[in-house]
């Protein structure tokens, strides 16, 4: 046995690229390397009634299609966990740096705490990762820490920041477009309340509450006039044809006619003759009224408008809100998960075991060459 023992060490290839690097592997993987514990969780986030969820197909409902909207916040939440903002939050609250550095008998899981932001997120990303599953719409997340207790911490606090997070992109979407109904509805009242003030003044001014039915009154009037004069004329040639003209009666009915007529005059001067400005005519009266009454219509109908879209916008904000559920909440590991030492161990010899027999083969190839 000592025979075989000399024999292999004799063996510097072996001794080499197989031994060596193993006894290395060993000394780190059962004497310095630390113990890491893992956490993990599933979380998802929830629209509270999404549209979109209730117009997809009874087939892809079946088959378990994920909601777009769930699967768009969820990949922007997989993303946050990762990021440096996370990081910055968790070294505020939870002295992240200071639980993961320090540990300088273990080089590969060992960060500086000064060490550039950069650096730490990298290290950070090996300690936090995520993972997406496309079918379920589930996102889990796994936290390695040197003590099981600060890995079930630094969980919880990473599902509290998440939910903020989620919070605050449904926050910030539905106020921006709440703000914007809100203005444009601001726009429509002031304007509505200004062309309410633009008629009241043009009625005022004029002492008159409706234009329109002033013409027509005035229009009536002289339409009356004309018909009695019409009527009075008749009578007058009725009366020539009895009496002479002489007679009191052809007198009478004669200047009555003439007084209806200088009454007909005036109110047609009323409303067409040019003794009084452009302006102030009743047909451009009733012409200008027309138009203020349709401004009028127009900014009212733009009000209630804007009033519905605040009002959807209100709406819409209840229902768009985003909620983050924990399907799997944070455990506390037991046992290390990782380093995994016996499979860790083993890998490395079969695959050193590789490479030395794909060396030896190398140099018997260029030995036999050589010959």
């Amino acid at each position: 046995m000592s025979k075989k023992i000399k024999s292999i060490l004799s063996n510097k290839l072996f001794v080499a690229i197989v031994i060596a690097p193993f006894l290395i592997s060993l000394l780190y993987l059962t004497i310095l390397a630390a113990n890491r514990y893992v956490s993990s969780a599933q979380i998802v986030v929830r629209q509270q009634e999404s549209g979109q969820q209730a117009g997809l197909p009874g087939l892809a409902m079946l088959m378990g299609a994920v909601d777009p909207v769930s699967r768009e916040d969820t990949l922007y939440l997989k993303e946050y966990i990762v990021s440096h903002d996370m990081l910055r939050i968790l070294d505020e609250k939870l002295n992240w740096s200071e639980h993961y550095a320090g540990r300088w008998y273990d080089p590969l899981y060992d960060i500086a705490i000064d060490a550039p932001l950069e650096d730490k997120l990298k290290f950070y990303q090996r300690m936090v990762t995520t993972h997406y599953d496309e079918t379920t719409g589930l996102l889990q997340v796994e936290v390695a820490a040197f003590a099981p207790d600060y890995a079930k911490r630094v969980l919880e606090e990473i599902m509290v920041q998440s939910e903020i997070f989620v919070n605050n992109i449904t926050r910030s979407m539905a106020d921006e477009q709440l703000a914007f109904a809100q203005r444009e509805l601001g726009a429509a009242t002031d304007r509505y309340e200004n062309k309410q003030a633009e008629l009241v003044a043009f009625q005022n001014q004029y002492n008159i509450f409706n234009a329109e039915v002033t013409a027509e009154s005035l229009n009536q009037i002289v339409a009356n006039l004309e018909s009695a004069i019409v009527t009075e004329k008749a009578r007058l040639n009725a009366l020539k044809s009895r009496l002479s003209h002489n007679a009191p009666q052809i007198k009478a009915q004669e200047n009555k006619i003439n007084a209806l007529i200088k009454q007909l005059e005036a109110e047609q001067r009323k409303i067409t003759t040019s003794e009084i400005t452009e302006d102030d005519l009743l047909n451009t009266i009733a012409f200008e009224y027309r138009r203020l009454q349709v401004d009028l219509l127009v900014a009212e109908e733009f009000y209630k408008t804007s009033l519905a879209v605040v009002e959807n916008a209100k709406l819409e904000t209840i229902k768009n809100i985003r909620s983050l559920i924990a399907v799997v909440k944070p455990n506390l590991p037991e046992e290390a998960s990782y380093p995994r030492r016996i499979y860790n161990l083993m890998t490395i010899l079969i695959v050193l075991l590789l490479l030395y027999g794909v060396s030896r083969f190398v140099i018997a190839s260029i030995n036999d060459h050589r010959e």
